[in-house]
């Protein structure tokens, strides 16, 4: 039973340090799938045209459908390549910013948490366990001596071991 609430107690702090992670990771998958699905049914007008060289491509690329461009993300269709240069038809990403930025807030805001830690705190972390009473244990110079005669005494007799006859 300790096992199985340890286990529990641990999978609710894990879920907590790393839950705004899932989060993160989840809700970019659906944005960008959302994305590559509405890019396939608009219309031309609705895109924005860039031209880049090859290396400036290289640089801004993302993965295969997205580019950072001067700090926005953008989803693009299939590159064009001519003569050298990129031509993208693109669309800004206005809600995977939107995330991005969120979780660079959160990141921030515990970077500029320049309050220290109370001394409390600290205290009950380092603690090995918690006892409900204040113990205090002395130790005594005192040797211990063994009571000779009846630990001899127990070792020289003989308790015979009653047990049922052997069955046939």
């Amino acid at each position: 039973m300790k096992k199985i609430t340890s286990i529990i107690v641990l999978l609710v702090l894990l879920t907590h340090l790393i839950g705004f992670y899932v989060y993160f990771v989840v809700r970019q998958g659906q944005i960008r799938q959302e994305m590559r699905e509405s890019i396939g049914s608009l219309p031309d007008e609705e895109f924005e045209t860039f031209v880049f060289t090859l290396e400036e491509y290289q640089k801004i690329k993302v993965d295969g459908f997205e580019v950072k461009i001067d700090g926005k993300m953008y989803d693009h269709s299939a590159p064009k390549f001519e003569k050298g240069k990129v031509i993208l038809f693109a669309r800004h990403d206005k809600d995977e910013d939107d995330l991005i930025s969120f979780i660079t807030n959160i990141i921030n805001s515990a970077d500029e948490d320049k309050k220290p830690v109370p001394s409390q705190l600290l205290s009950f972390f380092s603690l090995t366990f918690l006892s409900p009473y204040q113990l205090t244990f002395t130790v005594s110079q005192d040797e211990i001596q063994l009571f000779d005669c009846y630990y001899s005494n127990l070792l020289t007799q003989y308790f015979p071991v009653e047990s049922p006859p052997p069955r046939l």
